[in-house]
């Protein structure tokens, strides 16, 4: 069970780590409150450790690493192919600008 609760955080920690590389790079003047020691350089030894323990995990108990990452598999599988389309359908923005429109519609009618 501990080599399965490690897995994914190790997953969580490499996406993490990956996405703070990507947004530094994609968005390098966007404001931020917090900047983090180090930048990408920071970020980037923190993937290649998460990456490590994600590999040691697989040394340690074969069996446990495969179940999570069929979990994993799965529950991607499911965002990919349903989720995804339903949440964003019901996005925050889209029935804030239904709202207004509806609104709009009141008040002109």
């Amino acid at each position: 069970m501990l080599n399965i609760a490690v897995f994914g955080a190790t997953i969580s920690y490499a996406l993490m780590a990956l996405s703070h590389i990507v947004l530094r790079r994609r968005e390098p003047h966007l404001h931020r409150p917090y900047r983090t020691p180090g930048g990408i350089a920071t970020s980037s030894t923190a993937f290649v450790l998460a990456l490590s323990a994600l590999v040691a995990t697989f040394l340690v108990d074969r069996t446990a690493a495969l179940m999570a990452l069929g979990v994993y598999v799965i529950a991607l599988a499911y965002f990919a192919f349903y989720s995804r389309h339903h949440l964003v359908a019901k996005a925050p923005e889209e029935e804030f600008a239904a709202l207004a429109a509806a609104e709009a519609e009141l008040e002109r009618g």
